[in-house]
């Protein structure tokens, strides 16, 4: 028998027994649909992070206080910004960031909703360029003066005032104090549905209705890529040295945020993988079994067609293509299902979607293989069947 033949076979056999084979093919649909899935929305959130961090800028980090061993907890003030401004050469400029403990009511006469409220200065769009949607940031001398000006992101506007454009212009009021919106950015932190609305006022306004001058992060742009390691260890150790505290603080570049984000998106996708992986061990293993049965039903045309001068190696190949052909169809609709629930996730959670080829390709080839590997057993089996016996077998 040909190899044409014997596909016609094995699709006409799954035909006939359309129920039993759909359920055969259920653990190997599951096991590739989950399979890309979860490597679509990997790469798709690892695209989305890349470009939130690009868009942040190449040639900047971040600067952080936090706590030694000793307990020892060191702090941001706007002194340390002009001080690192003055004093490394590399530096570009700095954008002092305040936000810790300001989750703020927004409120309208008729809707009142809760957001982050960020104090910053004026040099924040010259790191975050892809900032806006309308409107404009307030600028130095409306932060210098503590001007009440709010920048809503383009959720909150919507929520708030129906669109961005109608938003600009009116006011709202932040924790009871009126504000005039001036713009309006694109929406923020839309990543996976943890989405949380922004408000961004002058830094010196947040720290009249605050009391203190602590801020908890200062954005450091330097002047080339090249300058960005050196910069970020001169500013700890300038830091350090004034304030008299040891390791209470700490820099990050965007780099090394986007590898640290990529590096536990790897985990997650592998664990889950490796859990996808046990579902095609399973869809094999049924596999198997349908083709056991499928062998003992089929034992008299076995005996029939070795009577009729069938080699050993024909009937193994025979069951072999049957249960790869199982296997791949079920892989292929497993791929389809992966492909169109991924997409549509990613849509949903505002990422881009991302579609591995590569991906693809070895879900259908380990289909194929889990299908032969599985389905070698039985073809071994009835390949071994005595023609005499088979023939009499009831």
């Amino acid at each position: 028998m040909k190899f044409t033949e014997m596909l016609l076979v094995a699709l006409e056999g799954i035909w006939v027994n359309k129920l039993r084979s759909t359920l055969t093919m259920l653990g190997m649909i599951i096991g590739v649909m989950v399979v890309i899935i979860i490597v679509t929305l990997g790469q798709s959130m690892n695209k989305a992070i890349t470009q939130q961090v690009e868009g942040a800028g190449a040639n900047s980090f971040t600067l952080m206080a936090t706590a030694n061993d000793n307990g020892q907890r060191g702090k941001l003030t706007l002194d340390d910004c002009t001080l690192l401004a003055r004093s490394i050469d590399s530096i570009d400029f700095v954008v002092p960031i305040k936000y810790q403990t300001y989750s703020a009511a927004l409120q309208t006469p008729r809707k009142k909703i809760n957001a982050t409220l960020i104090g910053t200065g004026s040099d924040l769009t010259k790191i975050q360029t892809t900032l806006f949607n309308e409107g404009r940031f307030f600028n130095e001398t409306e932060n210098q003066i503590g001007r009440r000006v709010a920048v809503i992101d383009q959720d909150m506007a919507d929520e708030l005032f129906g669109s961005g454009s109608q938003a600009v212009g009116k006011t709202v009021k932040i924790n009871r104090v009126s504000f005039e919106i001036c713009g309006v950015t694109k929406p923020a932190g839309s990543l996976m549905g943890m989405q949380q609305s922004v408000a961004y006022i002058p830094l010196k306004t947040l720290m009249n209705m605050d009391g203190t001058e602590e801020i908890q992060q200062v954005i450091v742009r330097v002047k080339s890529k090249e300058q960005l390691q050196s910069a970020t260890s001169q500013s700890v150790n300038l830091l350090e040295m004034r304030h008299s505290m040891k390791k209470v603080y700490m820099a990050q570049t965007n780099e090394q945020t986007m590898e640290m984000y990529s590096s536990i998106l790897t985990v997650i996708t592998s664990v889950f993988g490796a859990l996808a992986g046990i579902a095609l061990l399973v869809g094999g293993i049924g596999i198997m079994n349908i083709m056991l049965v499928s062998i003992t039903e089929r034992t008299r045309e076995i005996g029939l067609r070795m009577a009729v001068g069938a080699r050993r190696q024909d009937i193994l190949l025979q069951f072999l293509v049957e249960s790869a052909t199982i296997s791949v169809i079920g892989g292929i609709i497993g791929m389809i299902l992966g492909i169109g629930i991924g997409a549509i996730i990613s849509l949903v959670f505002n990422m881009p979607v991302i579609i591995s080829v590569k991906t693809i390709l070895f879900a259908f080839c380990f289909s194929a293989v889990i299908g032969m590997v599985f389905g070698l057993y039985p073809a071994n089996r009835a390949a071994k069947l005595d023609p005499i016996d088979a023939l009499r077998y009831e």
